[in-house]
């Protein structure tokens, strides 16, 4: 295991263990929007000159009259790294924000209702042209576009989606589907699940739907979410992308096949 990654995994067990509600979840974004503009802090709190004790002691004499208890435990976890640079420390502590969100689901048992409506919003703005246009042009203010998003939404999704979806209007992974993935991702790692993504020409009815969980559970020997996407220029039958792993069953994939064999006969 890299460190990076290690140092990841010890930071979210720490994290986890602080109790987190929605509330303090904004406040923790609140201080990520005040450390995106203000560089001189965010270099502060990442500097690797001074010590995990001497950020923290910082961290704690700016904020900690103004953000809840939790919150300040979370962001003094954080600080407490080591980061390339303030913009690493910035991502780090949003994704914080984020997991603690899809925790509160987790916990609540909402966590499989709060992946469907991410990647139902994410798969509409890819489809819609017009729509993932103006979501991506930075000349609209970003208050505007998270206000577009929220009337898009409005209370029609689970108030942790909601939250999540006007965070990831910011699109800090280039754009929001992609940044949207990225929440899906966390959200996967929290029920130790594995990702399937489905390309089908035409919507899986559920039966056909939790058929294929259950093949690809089996053969993973642990739980899969399915993130399906209909592509009406699939000839038939289906792609299934399972990690690192491509299962190709369409009739495309096939001609293909038969195409390679033949050529190298």
């Amino acid at each position: 295991m890299k460190a990076r990654d290690a140092a990841q995994l010890a930071l979210h067990a720490k994290t986890d263990a602080v109790s987190v509600d929605a509330a303090a979840a904004d406040e923790l974004f609140a201080v990520v929007d005040l450390l995106e503009s203000q560089a001189p802090l965010r270099r502060s709190l990442s500097d690797p000159s001074s010590t995990a004790e001497g950020r923290a002691a910082l961290a704690t004499s700016l904020f900690a009259n103004r953000i809840s208890p939790s919150a300040m435990a979370v962001l003094t976890e954080v600080v407490q790294g080591t980061y390339s640079n303030g913009r690493r420390l910035v991502e780090t502590l949003e994704t914080q924000g984020i997991r603690a969100l899809l925790r509160l689901a987790h916990g609540d048992g909402d966590l499989g209702r709060v992946q469907e409506e991410l990647h139902g919003f994410a798969s509409t703005v890819e489809s819609d042209p017009a729509l993932s246009d103006t979501l991506r042009n930075r000349r609209y203010p970003l208050q505007a576009r998270r206000e577009l998003v929220s009337r898009l939404i409005s209370d029609r999704v689970h108030p942790v989606t909601q939250r999540l979806l006007i965070r990831a209007t910011a699109a800090r992974v280039r754009t929001l589907p992609l940044t949207v993935r990225s929440y899906l991702v966390m959200a996967a790692a929290l029920a130790d699940q594995h990702i399937a993504r489905v390309t089908v020409a035409r919507p899986l009815d559920e039966h056909r739907a939790e058929r294929l969980r259950s093949a690809l559970e089996a053969q993973v020997g642990g739980p899969v979410t399915l993130q399906v996407e209909v592509d009406p220029t699939v000839l038939g039958g289906m792609d299934v992308s399972l990690g690192d792993d491509i299962i190709e069953s369409t009739i495309a994939g096939r001609l293909d096949d038969a195409c390679r064999h033949l050529t190298t006969q």
